[in-house]
């Protein structure tokens, strides 16, 4: 896999779950049927029914775009309990984005919960993002999935069975 290939799904699992990401780029697909899945969708939906949704850039599909006072981009998401991973997906996407905008901005919203939060991409976040893109192609070029690892949130992960039974 190339940089170039790279997607704010793929940077997503890599914060939250190499081995989930493994899975992902070798197109092996659990339920992803789930209740949860369903909600965040309909949220997606409902939620700001006036915007332009599924904004794509080349590799990188934004929830929606606004362009006035400059470029902000939008991610939306059913709940702020687990962030980490929507706001590497948001990085991603203003790392990409920094070279064509400099001053593009980042939002993230859970509309369920009437919140936003802004996001920004600072020097020592483009370094990391660095590292992160050459860590999903190390893990694309993988044989065999990374060791699991038992965290918080993995009971609710389709791949649970999988990778914990």
């Amino acid at each position: 896999m190339k940089e170039e290939n790279i997607t704010g799904v793929m940077v997503q699992y890599f914060v939250t779950c190499k081995r989930e990401l493994w899975f992902y780029i070798n197109q092996i697909n659990m339920n992803y049927n789930n209740d949860d899945i369903s909600i965040g969708k309909a949220i997606h939906e409902k939620s700001y029914s006036r915007e332009n949704k599924e904004f794509r850039v080349d590799n990188m599909v934004f929830d929606f775009v606004k362009n006035s006072d400059g470029l902000t981009i939008f991610e939306m998401k059913k709940s702020s309990r687990l962030t980490i991973g929507a706001k590497y997906q948001l990085y991603f996407y203003l790392y990409n984005l920094r070279l064509i905008e400099p001053t593009v901005r980042g939002v993230l919203v859970y509309p369920k919960e009437r919140k936003k939060e802004e996001i920004i991409l600072d020097d020592k976040l483009i370094e990391e993002m660095d590292k992160i893109l050459s860590g999903i192609v190390e893990i694309s070029n993988l044989k065999v999935p990374p060791v699991a690892e038992n965290k918080s949130y993995c009971k609710r992960c389709s791949f649970y069975e999988l990778c914990m039974v």
